[in-house]
């Protein structure tokens, strides 16, 4: 294929998608509702092994009662997939279980897992490198989130603080502060 004058081997499609969590997901559904077929109008690249992408991470005590704002994806509720009725189901197993069965109810195939190493312009196209392979696309969709490089925002006198500062990535559980003086 020829791409920005070079001639290079790589796959042409629409648009790339890199992530498959909830914006992810909603991207490529609504690709396909505008009518981008998989895999030739479109794409999706997530790096995790497996559906639900950082909600697998989290901590053991997070169940859905406590689950805050968790909104269903486009075109299927989250309670036609997973088992809301009991309220202790652990949100690293309940998000991961309705992402994969979201994927294969709207035949959105994502790619896993692979790494988005480079994207640069090359004229009309990009150019998306993986660990993969590479593809020219005319679009693409940045959907992926914050949880492998979590923002800890700096405050006044941060530097003198002699505490623990953890992001939410680094929660287990509440077990590690019993008895101590704690700042959420």
């Amino acid at each position: 294929m020829t791409s920005g004058g070079n001639t290079e081997n790589t796959t042409p499609v629409d648009v790339v998608v890199i992530g498959a969590g909830q914006a992810g997901l909603s991207a490529a559904y609504y690709l396909r509702r505008f009518g981008l077929e998989p895999e030739t109008g479109f794409v999706v690249f997530d790096r995790s092994f497996g559906p639900g992408g950082a909600w697998q991470h989290r901590w053991p005590s997070l169940t859905l009662n406590t689950v805050n704002g968790l909104h269903d994806l486009p075109g299927s509720a989250f309670s036609d997939a997973v088992d809301t009725g009991s309220g202790e189901v652990p949100a690293s197993s309940a998000v991961p279980a309705y992402y994969g069965a979201y994927e294969k109810e709207f035949d959105l195939p994502v790619h896993r897992p692979v790494q988005v190493t480079v994207v640069c312009n090359r004229g009309e196209r990009l150019r998306v490198e993986t660990d993969t392979g590479v593809y020219s696309a005319r679009g693409l969709i940045n959907a992926t989130g914050t949880w492998e490089h979590p923002f800890v925002p700096w405050y006044p006198g941060a530097a003198r603080f002699r505490g623990q500062q953890l992001h939410t990535k680094d929660y287990r559980d509440a077990e590690q502060f019993r008895g101590r003086h704690v700042l959420v």
